[in-house]
């Protein structure tokens, strides 16, 4: 089964990578890079930009793809209008790990180092409750610093960071939700620290896609 995933920033490929072989390693996993996704977008989601990407995903199905993932969660929007140009499984950025957590708790933190990031992760949450017909409580924690020291320390900082965050938000939630593609590689690392469950968002489109193609 061949998974393409669609890629504005060549730092979500590792974590891509490192999910999918956890999680779906039968895969052949395909990483799709158009960094001018990201370049020429001006934040606004324009119709261009959403026909550039509903195009991109076309040409994913053109060229074998039995599923395909979005990894830049800006164009996450673009998901609702594109699945319907195509016939294969297509899933955003937030769709799986979103769904995920509102059937796991209903007092949910997200942790993100972006405030645009944080709004489209609490927009996100919400809708996945709402689809789901539950209540949920979002717990938001903005650690600005997380992709600075991820930079600096590497790996190592960035568990560290991350589990002072997890640990100081623990007592208030019922699990925390890592919202962007580069906290992936901490994930191993935060289960077995965090007394609540840890959701990371590459992990979690790897189980979706996998489910739907079973």
């Amino acid at each position: 089964m061949r998974v393409t995933m669609i890629h504005a920033l060549a730092e979500s490929i590792p974590p891509v990578r490192l999910a999918f072989g956890e999680v779906f390693p039968e895969a052949e996993v395909v990483n799709l890079l158009d960094e001018g996704l990201l370049i020429d977008f001006d934040g606004q989601l324009t119709p261009h930009l959403r026909r550039r990407m509903s195009n991109v995903i076309g040409y994913c199905q053109d060229n074998k793809a039995d599923a395909i993932g979005l990894a830049c969660s800006v164009y996450a929007p673009v998901v609702d209008s594109a699945k319907h140009l195509v016939d294969v499984p297509l899933v955003s950025s937030y769709g799986p790990v979103m769904a995920e957590a509102v059937s796991a708790g209903t007092r949910i933190g997200l942790i993100a180092s972006v405030q645009a990031t944080m709004a489209d992760s609490e927009f996100y949450l919400k809708l996945a409750a709402e689809e789901a017909g539950v209540e949920i409580e979002p717990v938001l924690c903005l650690a600005e610093d997380l992709i600075t020291v991820l930079r600096a320390e590497g790996q190592v900082g960035l568990e560290r960071r991350l589990e002072q965050e997890v640990l100081g938000m623990a007592k208030d939630v019922d699990m925390v939700v890592l919202t962007q593609f580069s906290f992936a590689a901490a994930l191993a690392h935060l289960e077995k620290v965090s007394p609540v469950p840890v959701l990371s968002a590459p992990h979690s489109s790897a189980r979706a896609l996998k489910q739907l193609l079973a």
